[in-house]
């Protein structure tokens, strides 16, 4: 508080003395800022002492000292809102800055990367878009899925390196019967809050995930003692240990559904707890008390800013250069994410791997869905006419020549498969007519992609509206549209996730088997009893030219060379708790 007086009292002087130097006497000071001229004495002491001013005193009466301000006001606003970051307080620094947008960018960009300070290893990551949403059970986007796995377990987890399941929350589990499991609980797991975990709130979790459709077959879960559990099938499923391992199967506190604002701030068992969550930062803390072994970082934040990846070819170039010994991290899952919109992306040049330490072509990609209630597709012929005039190798023309190298066009869901619509009639649908396309907000490739499909669609006499929904209303279908344009990314094991995300996504149930229910829940069965693979359910899917595979992208990781332990997830990500500096 001392401190925002004094700033208020240099400001009073900037005002007097525009151009930053003049001639004056301590009692002239006095006067304009009210107050007596010991006071305004102690006040140029303390001002000289944080370097602002340089106050030359002249002795003797009708003698003039010189003051000279030091600091302008844009100067001395950068130097509090950078001390109010450094202390945690985003709120307050970035109303300091107001409308100053590229003075908050510069200023969180300085704060980016990895930083060591007495053996505490914290992390500052940017990114484009605020994440309200961290509840296991809802819709949750590519980021929000690698996170919810830093804060919460599972009775199970994937082990990245092998594929294979593994024990999390469990220890232990049988299959006692072809409908019947038991899992063993881990004693003395704690929550973020200190409370221990017991059975009951496991059964809690998995009863509520009874009403998505990829755990249907849940019969029943019931507690065991304190740390038993036993779950009941209606139908046989020899990969249940799988399947919990879901991001909608962790397990969170038995009353989580009366606490205020779980959602933003969630309490898990995981290694990392959410300390903070707004519209300006997401802090995760290691947890000291986390049952596996400790976080190796002991802090990550993400800061939410627009413009913070957003460089310019200057900038970029500094950046390639810069951040090995700055420090700094940098993750995308293309570069063209922010600075397409930005109008950056015409200065990119180069190959995709220039400035990638990691790098692989991304399990998952663009897609196109034809809404099955949709007049417009109810033919296959006119789904197989859509495939050729939306035809990603055509598409892909479309997009300025800087990005094509870092899109792969593609006929499926994996990069290693391939699958298309056998030949056949093609039937344009009749013209002129109006049709809606319909994306997620806050992804900025969207727009660029259903522009260009507008573009196209004009050429056939077709006026293509676009509509922008939120997450939670796109990924339900709740929207009368005759085209969806999304993006999905795959977990290890890639090949059962495929399967999963078509047999539980509720905007897929009503639209990739032509809304035939029948047909769908057919599936769902073969998938679960392994008569269906998850390759063989996406050449139904895009044989029949329901849903239409568009584009991968190159993801990408840029790290300093002494991180250690950093790779490069499906997710876009890196898994936080084994990633460490090695001190310089």
């Amino acid at each position: 508080m001392a401190r925002h007086r004094l700033l208020q009292q240099y400001l009073r002087l900037l005002a007097l003395f525009p151009s930053r130097h003049g001639s004056t006497t301590l009692q002239t000071l006095a006067d304009h800022l009210h107050c007596t001229k010991r006071h305004m004495r102690s006040l140029l002491v303390q001002m000289q002492a944080r370097e602002w001013i340089h106050w030359q005193a002249t002795a003797g009466r009708g003698h003039r000292s010189q003051l000279t301000l030091l600091r302008n006001a844009h100067q001395l606003m950068m130097e509090k809102a950078d001390k109010l970051l450094d202390a945690g307080n985003f709120d307050q620094a970035i109303n300091l800055l107001g409308d100053e947008k590229q003075l908050v960018t510069t200023l969180l960009r300085s704060k980016l990367g990895f930083n060591i300070r007495d053996d505490y290893q914290s992390l500052r990551v940017p990114y484009y878009r605020t994440m309200p949403n961290l509840y296991p059970g809802t819709p949750l986007r590519r980021s929000e899925i690698h996170l919810v796995r830093q804060i919460f377990n599972g009775l199970t987890r994937i082990n990245e390196a092998s594929g294979g399941v593994e024990q999390d929350l469990a220890h232990h589990w049988r299959q006692v019967d072809a409908l019947s499991w038991h899992f063993y609980l881990r004693p003395g797991v704690q929550f973020h809050d200190g409370r221990e975990l017991t059975s009951e709130d496991v059964a809690v979790s998995l009863n509520r995930c009874r009403k998505a459709p990829l755990f249907s077959h849940i019969k029943r879960v019931e507690c065991r003692g304190v740390l038993g559990i036993v779950v009941e099938l209606s139908q046989a499923d020899i990969q249940l240990p799988l399947l919990l391992s879901h991001p909608a199967a962790l397990v969170l506190p038995a009353d989580h559904a009366s606490r205020a604002n779980f959602a933003s701030h969630p309490v898990g068992t995981g290694p990392y707890r959410v300390s903070e969550n707004n519209d300006w930062h997401l802090l995760l803390k290691a947890f000291d008390h986390y049952f596996g072994f400790r976080a190796l970082l002991d802090e990550v934040e993400v800061l939410m800013w627009p413009d913070l990846a957003t460089f310019s070819k200057t900038e970029n170039n500094a950046l390639a250069h810069a951040m090995p010994s700055q420090s700094a991290a940098w993750l995308s899952s293309s570069i063209s994410d922010i600075d397409y919109v930005a109008g950056h992306a015409v200065n990119f040049t180069g190959k995709p791997s220039d400035m990638s330490s990691e790098m692989f072509l991304e399990r998952g990609g663009y897609f196109l869905l034809c809404d099955s209630r949709s007049s417009h597709w109810q033919k296959k012929a006119t789904r197989r006419w859509l495939r050729e005039n939306l035809n990603p190798n055509l598409l892909i023309q479309q997009l300025i020549e800087p990005i094509r190298q870092f899109w792969v066009p593609t006929g499926s869901l994996l990069p290693s498969w391939f699958h298309g619509m056998d030949a056949g009639e093609i039937l344009a649908p009749q013209t002129p007519c109006r049709m809606t396309l319909a994306y997620h907000a806050q992804h900025p490739e969207f727009r660029m992609l259903a522009l260009d499909m507008q573009k196209v669609l004009a050429d056939k006499a077709i006026v293509l509206d676009i509509k922008e929904l939120d997450y939670e209303q796109w990924a339900n279908g709740t929207a009368n549209v005759d085209l969806w344009l999304g993006t999905v990314n795959f977990p290890i094991p890639e090949e059962w996730n495929v399967g999963a995300w078509l047999l539980d996504m509720p905007l897929l149930k009503e639209n990739i088997s032509g809304g035939n229910s029948a047909v769908f829940e057919r599936w769902r069965q073969q998938w679960r009893e392994q008569s269906l693979t998850s390759q063989q359910l996406v050449q139904n899917v895009v044989g029949e030219g329901w849903l239409q595979p568009l584009f991968h992208h190159w993801m990408r990781l840029k790290g300093p060379e002494q991180a250690q332990g950093i790779h490069l997830n499906n997710l876009g990500w890196f898994d936080f708790k084994t990633t460490w500096m090695e001190p310089e």
